[in-house]
């Protein structure tokens, strides 16, 4: 091997020299990068599933939102319903308090015309009661005393009143009499 220019000695100590360098290089280099290598294999696993956690919990709180969003806008119309249907019933109050008020005007209005008409009639017939009092008087040509005067115009009055014809109901005048 000396003509080849190989020294026997210097190729053992050579393969000797390779082989300590790397088992030195495999047990100080090797072994730590193929554990980092490792580690960081798992951060990168660790971080997929992270992320597919994160995105399942995401799509979970966007159901989550959207469920809300339905139920919210459900009980909005619910409320939009009852409001209108109470709105509905208030009117119809309204209305009915309305109509009593207006029959109950309508009623005093009656009530209040009738007073008058009686107290007109009742003013009339004492009119009527005095005129025919001096007219008796001028006719007889003397006062009469209270008790026969009361008598005289009270029958007078019931003459007249016989002699009256009934009259027919006018459209505005209460209890359908003319005054």
């Amino acid at each position: 091997m000396d003509k080849l220019g190989i020294s026997i000695g210097y190729l053992i100590s050579q393969i000797v020299n390779f082989t300590l360098l790397a088992v030195i290089l495999y047990s100080l280099l090797y072994k730590p990068v193929l554990r980092m290598l490792r580690e960081r294999q798992n951060r990168i696993a660790k971080s997929l599933a992270d992320v597919d956690a994160a995105r399942e919990s995401a799509s979970k709180a966007q159901q989550e939102y959207e469920r809300r969003i339905a139920e919210a806008q459900r009980k909005a119309q619910e409320i939009i319903g009852q409001s209108a249907q109470q709105g509905e019933q208030v009117a119809v109050e309204i209305r009915a308090e309305a109509q009593r008020d207006a029959d109950a005007i309508r009623e005093r209005a009656r009530q209040e015309a009738a007073e008058e008409k009686a107290r007109i009639l009742a003013e009339v017939q004492n009119q009527i009661a005095s005129l025919s009092v001096l007219a008796a008087e001028r006719v007889l040509g003397q006062s009469m005393d209270d008790t026969l005067q009361r008598k005289l115009i009270n029958q007078s009055l019931l003459e007249l009143s016989a002699a009256q014809p009934r009259r027919t109901a006018v459209p505005g005048v209460p209890n359908g009499s003319q005054s």
